[in-house]
This record gives structure tokens, sequence and C-alpha cells, in this order.
């Protein structure tokens, strides 16, 4: 096919709004058929590319995940045409974009997106996107405008849109796309009938939000996941709100206990709410363009059971060793992610892990210093969830606070590109973009501000979520020490293998937990009670281990024992 039309959509995010949504150009263009294709690549975790200090780019997989279900919802690309790189390299854009050489058609269409970091280079006279393991001025490890522009029109398509969703040489902070819009200008090309795109002058927002039919009449829905239900009680002096809302307009606001709540695009919300004594009414309100919508959520903040004088025991220091003395700081909240049921066909279910996220809320509830609403159970989530959840813990949670997350599912890694991947509900078995990769995981658990984080990955090569050595114990310490330093530990089912639907590492996590009579037990004591066990029986080797710049300093995290 000789002629080729390409376009270009060079879009800046500034404080603007605009005259056109993206989704109906999109659409007018003849986007959004079997031969629409989208490469989105979403740079935000620079820091872990970098020896020095670096700034990441924030909220940038998460704006580009908007992006892509604007693409899916609004306009219609089918979801198996998105390639999903997060955290990408230079390489990895060169490898989608070659991927797609090899299937795309003379009639095919392609939206390239990025999210990231941005150089304008004056020596070159052009500008640059930047890689995850390319940081500064060194232009040679970039990926130049003109470079992109050549390698696409290679691709002999009928037409190509790109949108680089970024402010030159600045943070974009939360200023994007979708929400700031674009204009065309003219602009030189050497393939024919190609243009470019820049940002549009400020309007008000009354001139491009366009509001669904009947739109004023619905108000939105709230639903609540924590607590379970909308009654119950707790000693604790906060409690963890969380949930999700339903609505056909934008929303406006969403309180909680009259505090503006954490609220993500995805519709999830969390906050956290001081507790009286007593009974506490609890109001969840959202506006949005039809209104106001309320919910009351009642939860009584029992008293601490008082003991007599005379049923005090007697204080023995020769009895009562220094852990005995110890004393938790703040709340304990948790993070349980069971998938066994998956949306791609091709991708095989898993009987079990749901079944051991249950298991393991009831231990940690029953057992451990766990109040029922700090638990988090999310049953075959997508990854939008997941990611979405984990930025609103890192929102709530306290310095004080201990975290512990655990995931059963599907795991895969990648020899080339030597990176491992949780695999959410909605993950395709031949197509990525879906897929977490533990630099995510392990970038959150830098950013979640509790003192103590433990992760539990039950999943395939769930030993790849360490980038360093497996951890080797050290001397003993003493529990006082162990919990007075920060801690960010992983243990894991196995290393860099496969390993069952039946989990034999959990069945002997969980009876060690059940069975300590301990007041206190650290998850490293528990974890090499555990190993021996799993090893004499099936040929797997349970990692445990440090993850690595995430802020641990020596400590660990500490299992309380719930009082009698």
């Amino acid at each position: 096919m000789k002629t080729f039309t390409s376009f270009l959509l060079l879009v800046f995010c500034l404080s603007i709004s605009a005259q056109e949504n993206i989704s109906d150009y999109l659409i007018k263009k003849g986007y959004g058929d079997k031969n629409t294709w989208a490469i989105i690549i979403a740079n935000e975790d620079y820091q872990s590319y970098s020896e020095g200090y670096t700034e990441n780019v924030e909220l940038a997989i998460y704006q580009a995940e908007r992006f892509q279900q604007m693409l899916i919802k609004q306009a219609g690309v089918p979801r198996e045409n998105i390639i999903f790189y997060p955290d990408a390299t230079n390489t990895h854009i060169k490898l989608a974009i070659a991927k797609l050489q090899k299937i795309l058609s003379s009639n095919s269409k392609l939206i390239f997106y990025f999210r990231g970091k941005t150089f304008n280079s004056d020596a070159r006279g052009e500008l640059f996107l930047v890689p995850v393991d390319s940081d500064g001025e060194e232009t040679f490890f970039m990926f130049g405008l003109e470079d992109l522009r050549k390698r696409l029109g290679n691709l002999k398509i009928a037409s190509v849109d790109i949108f680089i969703d970024a402010l030159p040489d600045k943070s974009s902070g939360t200023l994007c796309i979708l929400d700031n819009g674009f204009v065309k200008s003219e602009g030189t090309s050497k393939y024919k009938n190609q243009f470019t795109y820049v940002v549009n002058p400020p309007v008000t927002k009354s001139d491009f939000v366009q509001l669904p039919v009947n739109a004023i009449t619905q108000k939105a829905e709230i639903k609540v996941s924590t607590p379970d239900i909308k009654a119950s009680q707790t000693y604790e002096s906060t409690v963890l709100i969380s949930g999700y809302i339903e609505s056909v307009c934008p929303i406006e606001v969403v309180a909680v206990s009259g505090e503006e709540a954490s609220y993500r695009e995805d519709g999830t919300y969390t906050a956290r709410v001081n507790l009286s004594n007593g009974e506490n009414n609890i109001s969840v309100e959202v506006r949005n363009c039809a209104g106001w919508s309320r919910i009351n959520i009642i939860i009584t903040k029992l008293s601490e059971p008082s003991e007599s004088v005379s049923d005090k025991p007697e204080f023995d220091p020769n009895q009562i060793g220094e852990s005995s003395l110890l004393k938790q700081a703040g709340k304990n909240i948790a993070l349980l992610i069971g998938i066994s049921k998956y949306k791609d066909g091709i991708m095989p279910d898993l009987f079990y892990p749901l079944r051991d996220a249950a298991s393991i809320r009831e231990v940690l509830i029953s057992h451990y210093a766990f109040e029922p609403a700090n638990v988090i159970f999310l049953r075959n989530p997508e990854k939008i969830t997941i990611i979405g959840t984990l930025d609103s813990l890192s929102k709530v949670l306290k310095p004080e606070d201990s975290f512990l997350m655990f995931y059963a599912g599907h795991g895969s890694w990648d020899e080339k590109s030597r990176m491992g991947y949780w695999l959410p509900s909605d993950a395709a078995a031949r197509i990525i973009d879906n897929w977490i990769m533990n630099s995510i995981i392990t970038g959150f658990m830098s950013v979640i501000p509790a003192k103590h984080i433990l992760v539990i990955a039950d999943a395939c090569f769930g030993g790849s979520i360490f980038r360093t050595r497996a951890f080797m114990p050290e001397e003993e310490k003493t529990i006082t020490d162990l919990y007075g330093k920060s801690s960010r530990k992983a243990m894991t089912s196995g290393d860099m293998t496969e390993v069952p639907d039946e989990s034999i590492f959990l069945k002997y996590f969980l009876q060690k937990l059940e069975e300590n009579s301990e007041n206190y037990i650290s998850s490293e004591k528990l974890f090499f009670e555990v190993k021996p066990q799993v090893e004499s029986i099936i040929d797997l080797i349970p990692q445990f281990g440090i993850i690595k710049n995430s802020g641990d300093e020596g400590g660990d995290y500490i299992f309380f024992r719930k009082e009698e």
C-alpha cells in the first residue's frame, strides 16, 4: 500500500477543558472495530531503575488504565487488541511495535498512548519519551518522537494516532488528556495528511461535560464493602470504611462522617473514621449531577472490659519475659486476595485460592488482633480493583499500623524481561495488559505508610517478588527489637517454580497460626517453622526475605494473638 495516513496527537496536560470528547473523536475517525489496535505505555516507577534518587510519575499507571477503559467501554476498542506496558523500558516500546508489525494489515488503525516523563532536547530540537531505565539528559536510551513516528509509519497501516499524555520536562500530576482535552493545529510531516494536536485554550467545565440521557434523575448508588455489615461492634478506636459507587454521571463529592473520603475514578472509596464510646452513626454521602445520596452505618464501640484489682495477676519479672510487656501501637489491617475464576477461557480456573483466603481471614479474626472491619477480602478482583484498593490504603493507613497482604491465584514469569507477574481475574493468557508486575506491588509497599508490612504470595513463580537473594536467619533478636524497627518482608509458597492449586505451604502456615500459643510471633519465626514441613512433603522451596528498596530497617511483622 503506497498511501499512508497518520495522525499525531501531541497532548500536553494543562489546566484546560476539552471542546470535543476524546472517545467521540476516535469514533468519528472510525476507531473501535476489530481493526483497531492500541499500545499503551504507562511509566511510573523510575526510582527502581535508578542508582540515585529520581522522581517517579505518580498515578501514571492509573491514568493509563483510565485511558484503556475509555477505549474499551466508550470507543469500543476490543480488549484483546490492546497492548498495555506498565513501566516500559526502551526495549519494551520497540518490542510492542515490532509485535504488531507481524499481525497488522493495511486497513488496521493504531492508537499509541504514552504517560510518563518526557524530555525536550535543545541540542537536537526534539521531544523524547523517557523509558523507566533512562533518566537525566542522556538521550541515547530515550525514545525520540521522530523515531516513534518513523517506526509507526513503517507499519504501513491506515492511520495512527499518538497521544503523549505528559508535560515536557515536568510532572503532569493529576492533569491528563481525559480531563483536560486537546485541539487540532496545522503541522508538517513527511507522511501525507499528518496533523499535530495540541492542548486547547481554557473553557468552562460546562462546555464539554456531556451527561447521559435522564442522568439528572439518577442519583449515585452507594455500596459498602467494609465493614461487612451495616451494624457492627468493635473495641477499636477507629474503623476503615470502604466500598464503591455506581453513577451515570461524574461524582462531585464523596464524604464519610462529614469528611472528604479518598475516591478513585473506578468508583472505589476509602476513609478511616474515629469512633466514640457507644453507638456511632456513620454517614456515607455522595453527590453527583442528580444530587445527594446517603447511607448510614451503625458501629458500636465497646468499652474495654475492666479488670478488678483482685483479679489482676501479680507481676513476676522472673516468669514474664520482655516480650510479654510488648504493647501494639497501631491497628492491624489486612488485604486478602483470592482469585479462582478467570474471564479468559484459556486461563484455567483454580479451586482453592478463594477458600484459602477465607481461611486466613477466619484465623486472623478469631485468633489474632484483627477487627473484622479491618480485613478486606477481594474475591476474584480485576486488576483495576486491586490497584485501586492499594492506592486507597496508601492514603488511609497510619505510620503506626501494621499491614498484611495475601495473594492466591495464578502467577507468571517472563524470562526475557526478567519480570514476575500476578494475574487478576481479567488477565488474558496471551496478552499481558491486565497482568500486575511485581514492581507495582513492591512499589506500593514502599509508599504505604504502615510501620510493618508483610506480603504473602501463594502463586506460581512467587519468589520473583524478591529483588535480592533469599533471606537467611540472622542472630536472634528480641520481639521488642523486631517490632520497634520498620519492616517490609515477604514470604512465598515457592521459588521460581510452579506450585500446586492445593497449597501445602498454606496448610501448614494456617496450622502454625492456629496452634501458636504465644502472645506474639514474628513472621520470620513462623516461616522457618513452616518451611521444613513443606520441603519434607513436596519438592518446593518456600522463600522469605526483604522487599528491597521499600523502607525495611531490620524489624519484622508481628502477629499479636487476641487477648482471651
